[in-house]
């Protein structure tokens, strides 16, 4: 049986001080090294596309003249 991994391997440097604390982590909450990295880098990334389309959608809505929490419940309201 062949096993195909849907992982890529990469090499990091870090300062030691974060490398100590990342040890202490891994070893308080079970997990692997590996795990909390890629845990970290995952909520940066979403967190990296949550505020492109925060940005995105504020234009939108200035575009359409929508700036306050009256203006979108106006509008949900209006839709009911």
């Amino acid at each position: 049986m062949i096993i195909i991994r849907n992982v890529q391997s990469i090499s990091i440097t870090i300062p030691n001080g974060l490398a100590i604390r990342l040890d202490k982590l891994q070893k308080e909450e079970m997990k692997t090294c590996s795990g909390i990295i890629t845990e970290a880098i995952k909520e940066h990334v979403d967190w990296q596309q949550y505020k492109k389309l925060q940005k995105e959608l504020t234009l939108m809505a200035r575009a359409k003249k929508i700036v306050t929490e009256d203006d979108v419940n106006k509008i949900i309201h209006g839709l009911r």
